[in-house]
């Protein structure tokens, strides 16, 4: 809110700045959001110029269509164009305003009215109104659409009511208070003016694909797209009527341009950026030691950014819609879970996989979350010993011959799957089924298509246990369609008419009580209980998650990973090159 009002002090400067700093606009700009980078970020204030190339990944987008985007190769290159009326403070994770210039919610939680920045343009020069807040929706409560930002934006499973008020403010109505809908307001604003029409004739899902003339893509961002050779280059370039500021009254961005440039694997991409072909790069933590012994000879240094905000984790299947017994009597047994739990090296998996540079997961909650993260939960350490006496306490009895039987005399045996192209995943399974062999379980242990595994985890319900991991939210409220008994990703169980166990009831119950709880210190209480239940009753085995690494060539300033994600990526409209 301070940047808000310091705008106040400089706009005699900002006003002269609309007009020296690009093109001259028409549309007066009342409202420009005003960043201090060395308050906010401790960054500097930089000079304008310059290109900057970066690694795209293995492949380009597959369309620039925001709400039709299900793929980071696609959101990377969209999230530069398009924007929300919120966005997350990079370093905390606070909801701030973006294209809004300020939001106010009601005593009672169930308004939230959003005050527009006045004079933002379009890339076309049209003015962003509210207009364009309601049209986009609109087009995200379609079904037909199909965007990824619906499930987020439905509270009971009903969407909020919108309306404008005028030409610069929205009102939405909620059915209740729902804290984590700050979190997912903040979807990409599309043009009424451009893609109205289309939606009205049912062609949204159409729009603004591959062939689409490149200058049609309009959005109020800080890059527009300059040109794109699939899978190979996309080019961005500055937006030079965009509506930010430093506290020295330059308008944002300072570079010229942006090259993504797209190669097949990591491997290509660490020689790529070994041989000057781009300027960051995320280190995969397997080729840590590669940069480490290039360093000392380089012009780029290594930048350590905290955990991977993902999770791993080992599960096992226990739909008894479609595991036959004895195998369902065993993966519904709570301890056998907390016993196999023992049988999970972190500390072996940490070091074989990553080179030690990373971090031990116990918690569902995104390790960069401080507030959420609960620390005294309660732990499995590695120890044969203690699974080995769990197991027999609970009537899996180690024979004379070496194989361990449940208390009907079943031998214990399971299929457990995952992806190939994943070192730790290999890892993991391979070393839990060597120590499960020496508790005298057998685990078959087999890598297959990644399409399949999807397959089976989401439609089939054909496996027994699985390795797979999850991406992250930062707000807990994002792994809503994994905790919830009905959740279409409640791996272990999903889509369960009514919860099938005392503790995952309670997890429905406490999901909706965070839900509506405004105060984040009252939201903070129910998502330590929910931890609590989870490391009591494990459904899911965490392993480890990585260290966010990147190695950033030594001519760009302001290249500092955030908080919220350890990316660079959120730093772009701030930085220069230093040459």
């Amino acid at each position: 809110m301070n940047t808000m009002k310091r705008h106040l002090f400089i706009w005699t400067l900002l006003l002269a700045l609309v007009f020296t700093a690009g093109v001259a606009s028409a549309v007066e700009l009342l409202d420009p959001r005003v960043i201090n980078l060395a308050e906010e970020f401790g960054m500097e204030v930089g000079r304008y110029g310059g290109t900057m190339t970066v690694h795209g990944g293995a492949s380009g987008p597959k369309t620039f269509n925001p709400h039709r985007a299900a793929e980071t190769s696609s959101t990377d290159v969209t999230d530069r164009i398009f924007e929300g009326l919120v966005v997350l403070h990079r370093d905390t994770g606070l909801v701030l305003p973006k294209l809004a210039r300020e939001y106010v919610i009601s005593e009672d939680g169930t308004e939230i009215t959003f005050y527009l920045r006045r004079g933002v343009q379009w890339h076309d020069g049209t003015e962003f109104t509210a207009d364009d807040v309601i049209f986009t929706f609109d087009v995200v409560y379609d079904p037909a659409v199909g965007s990824n930002s619906r499930t987020g934006l439905l509270i009971d499973g009903q969407p909020m009511k919108y309306e404008k008020i005028d030409k610069y403010t929205v009102k939405f109505t909620l059915p209740r208070p729902h804290a984590p809908i700050m979190f997912s307001i903040g979807t990409p604003i599309v043009p009424v003016h451009l893609l109205g029409e289309a939606h009205k004739q049912g062609r949204y899902h159409e729009m603004w694909g591959l062939e689409t003339p490149l200058e049609e893509i309009v959005g109020t961002g800080a890059w527009k797209i300059a040109s794109y050779r699939i899978d190979q280059e996309l080019i961005l370039v500055r937006n030079d009527n965009y509506y930010e500021f430093d506290e020295a009254g330059n308008r944002l961005p300072y570079l010229n341009r942006v090259i993504f440039r797209y190669y097949p694997s990591s491997d290509t991409a660490t020689l790529a950026f070994f041989n000057g072909e781009f300027d960051y790069i995320g280190i995969p933590a397997n080729q840590y030691p590669e940069y480490v012994d290039r360093e000392p000879f380089s012009r780029w240094s290594i930048i350590t950014a905290g955990p991977n905000p993902g999770t791993s984790f080992i599960v096992f299947n226990q739909n008894p819609n479609a595991v036959p017994e004895p195998k369902l009597s065993w993966f519904t047994d709570v301890n056998f879970r907390q016993a196999l739990y023992h049988a999970v090296d972190k500390e072996t998996i940490l070091d074989m996989a990553m080179n030690g540079m990373g971090y031990i997961q116990w918690s569902p909650i995104n390790m960069r979350n401080d507030f959420f993260l609960k620390k005294d939960i309660k732990i499995y350490p590695y120890d044969l010993d203690a699974a080995h006496e769990k197991l027999e306490a609970a009537g899996y009895k180690l024979g004379a011959d070496g194989v361990r039987r449940d208390p009907n005399g079943n031998p214990i045996e399971f299929d457990l799957i995952t992806n190939p192209g994943v070192p730790i995943r290999q890892i993991v399974g391979e070393l839990f089924q060597e120590d499960l062999a020496a508790l005298g379980i057998k685990v078959n242990f087999q890598q297959i298509d990644f399409n399949v595994v999807v397959e089976k985890l989401t439609d089939t319900f054909d496996w027994d246990a699985i390795i797979i991991g999850l991406t992250g939210t930062f707000d807990p409220n994002g792994g809503s369609n994994v905790w919830l008994s009905s959740g279409n990703l409640h791996m272990w169980y999903p889509y369960q008419e009514t919860p099938a166990t005392e503790w995952e009831a309670r997890i429905d119950e406490i999901w909706v009580q965070a839900q509506r709880a405004m105060d984040p210190e009252v939201r903070r209480q129910w998502y330590y209980e929910f931890q609590d239940i989870v490391a009591e009753y494990v459904p899911l085995l965490y392993t480890v998650t990585s260290e966010n690494m990147v190695a950033v060539r030594d001519h760009l300033r302001n290249a500092i990973p955030d908080g919220v994600g350890g990316s660079v990526g959120s730093a772009w409209n701030y930085i220069w090159i230093d040459r």
